[in-house]
């Protein structure tokens, strides 16, 4: 009996699995074709792109990329939430493939998050990193939060919030200042606290209009001060709630001008204060001083470097870099910030930075 070449690298690739060899290393595949910058010149950068990230790739060649081809598992489609650990990985929810990318830069491991222990993902909006690198995911389909050990591998699920089931989880963040994670149902109008390892401690927020009030909140995140920002979608505006003083404060109203809000979604804080909002409808990142007054608007509809196509989640590093949830443009674009020291920017033009 004639055995056919393919079987016999397939035998090859089967003993090499089992001595050990078969994991391949993979990279992110980054782009960066041009130079831009916001403001453009003659005035200061403020802000500068540095490329984006389109899928993830196995590194060099293996038995089975001989074989089989090298694996496409690593294409993100449509990124909705973004993350980073403290030791540098990457973690991506992924709407269409109904799961998470996740990347381990110290390993060059790639794994896709696709079930728990019962249920497979059904539509991850949120993503957060604990202290020791644990994922908490926000899945508003199975209406839940999942926690993820360091490995990649499923820990548990939370489903309440006391006696009051989860309805519609949306935005996560950890908030390291406290040791506490943060979850905003957009369907209960409140602000949700847990311990890290998940126990229920207090509801924040009603629905209403006032200052303490939220209508569909959806997106989280925390300062350097340990505040929790909102995006208080309905509401048409951002709050900012300290933990510590429960005082709130909130900026920005429905319109369509400089500093105005649509449709805002992912939000977050630099190192110096600076707060970034994501406008989904005019496909811009909107940029805020600490006391929420307008300062500069960067992107525009489009699919070339530093434009967007309905962007959603936002993340800022430690090293102040952002990174941004191109949805429909299917990559992430990262920016470095150059904002320094709060100072009298808010007092500069507010025209609109294309």
């Amino acid at each position: 009996m004639l055995i056919s070449i393919r079987n016999i690298l397939l035998a090859l690739l089967l003993l090499s699995a089992a001595g050990g060899c078969a994991t391949s290393s993979w990279i992110p595949v980054t782009e960066k074709p041009v130079e831009l910058a916001w403001p453009g010149p003659p005035a200061v950068a403020k802000v500068r792109y540095l490329g984006e990230i389109n899928q993830f790739k196995q590194d060099g060649v293996n038995l089975a990329s001989i074989i089989f081809g090298k694996s496409k598992a690593g294409k993100i489609i449509q990124p909705g939430a973004v993350s980073l650990g403290s030791d540098g990985r990457l973690a991506i929810a992924d709407l269409r493939k109904k799961g998470v990318h996740l990347y381990l830069p110290t390993s060059k491991q790639y794994l896709f998050l696709t079930r728990t222990d019962n249920n497979l993902l059904q539509t991850p909006v949120g993503l957060t990193f604990g202290p020791d690198n644990n994922l908490y995911i926000a899945d508003s389909t199975l209406k839940k939060i999942l926690i993820f050990d360091r490995q990649g591998k499923f820990v548990k699920s939370i489903d309440t919030a006391g006696d009051q089931p989860l309805r519609r989880p949306a935005g996560i963040c950890f908030n390291r200042h406290n040791n506490l994670l943060y979850v905003a149902d957009a369907l209960l109008h409140s602000l949700l606290v847990y311990s890290r390892s998940g126990e229920f401690i207090q509801r924040v927020g009603l629905r209403g209009e006032g200052g303490e009030n939220l209508n569909f909140p959806t997106h989280l995140a925390v300062d350097s001060k340990g505040r929790i920002l909102i995006t208080d979608s309905m509401n048409f505006r951002a709050q900012i709630f300290n933990p510590e003083t429960e005082e709130w404060h909130h900026f920005g109203h429905h319109g369509n001008g400089c500093g105005d809000f649509a449709m805002p979604k992912g939000i977050g804080a630099d190192q110096h204060g600076y707060i970034y909002v994501v406008e989904t409808l005019f496909d811009a990142i909107q940029i805020f001083d600490c006391r929420g007054a307008y300062l500069l608007t960067i992107g525009s509809q489009g699919s070339a470097p530093g434009q967007f196509w309905m962007p959603s989640g936002l993340f800022i590093d430690h090293d102040d870099k952002l990174y941004v949830c191109d949805t429909y443009n299917q990559r992430i674009q990262i920016f470095q910030l150059l904002t320094g020291p709060a100072d009298n920017t808010s007092n500069r033009s507010k025209e609109k930075q294309q």
